[in-house]
């Protein structure tokens, strides 16, 4: 039984216990004040309160999208109705990109970024009619929102990112040395609609704008990168007891075919390999 049904853990970026271990806050910066409230604020009240904001806002998108015309993709209804303010529960004061990045002589047209400086992380928000694995059938973008800001982030010294579409939310690494797709994807109509309240939580303490860094310079010591890290460590113990259990089932079974009645003959052998060779 799935935990967390509106989130999904794709490619191994996190462990698949980590969720359960932030809302646990067995993880660090998971105290009220890690997330700029006051130490006396009780964190599961404010996401509580956040969660009920949340779906009023939903409920104000959902309205307005229906008013529009089957061809309009929502990219302004979606950003300024939705997007903007959700974000800015999670502690967002997202910054518009007047012009695309330019890299490596491509261009990156990133919609936003998660703060006043040049180097914070990249957000790309857009309509909620557009699917975030494909191209937008109009504008001629060169690649699909999530290859953009993945391409991006692997192209430059960011590490995290986000790309949404208002309906689903992905929150996406660094992925040079890794040939499948890594994210964190949130099925936010599901989280809404379905009252997931739990889901929302783990959200809040996975996303919120104090877990990414504030630019390039300290991506290596921003929480979300201390949830990788400490991902790949849980990762290496659990293969580790995984080999050692292999290779006791491995000596069980040979020791029980050396013990079973007919085979003589292989217990001989495996007595006479063991003898040491003549000098």
């Amino acid at each position: 039984m799935n935990t967390f049904p509106s989130i999904r853990i794709e490619g191994g970026i996190f462990s698949p216990d980590l969720l359960d271990q932030l809302l646990a806050a067995e993880l660090p910066g998971q105290k009220a004040s890690d997330f700029g409230l006051p130490s006396s604020r009780r964190l599961t009240d404010e996401i509580a309160a956040l969660f009920a904001d949340a779906s009023q806002l939903w409920e104000v998108f959902q309205h307005r999208l229906e008013r529009l015309p089957d061809t309009d993709v929502g990219t302004s209804v979606t950003r300024d109705s939705w997007m903007l303010p959700f974000l800015a529960l999670l502690g967002y004061e997202l910054r518009y990109n007047p012009r695309a990045y330019e890299v490596d002589g491509l261009t990156f047209a990133v919609s936003h970024r998660a703060g006043e400086d040049e180097e914070a992380p990249p957000i790309h928000i857009v309509g909620y009619r557009q699917e975030l694995g494909r191209l937008a059938p109009t504008g001629r973008p060169r690649l699909a929102p999530h290859s953009l800001v993945q391409e991006y982030l692997n192209r430059t010294d960011h590490v995290w990112g986000i790309v949404t579409n208002g309906k689903t939310l992905r929150l996406l690494r660094d992925s040079t040395n890794v040939r499948k797709q890594a994210y964190v994807e949130f099925d936010l109509q599901a989280m809404i609609e379905e009252r997931r309240f739990q889901d929302f939580a783990a959200l809040y303490r996975l996303l919120h704008r104090t877990r990414l860094p504030r630019g390039m310079a300290d991506a290596p010591d921003c929480l979300l990168e201390k949830y990788f890290q400490h991902s790949l460590e849980q990762g290496g113990r659990v293969r580790d007891r995984l080999r050692d259990g292999v290779e006791e089932c491995i000596k069980i079974l040979a020791n029980g075919f050396l013990r079973h009645p007919e085979n003589t003959e292989l217990r001989n052998r495996a007595a006479s390999s063991e003898q040491p060779a003549a000098s």
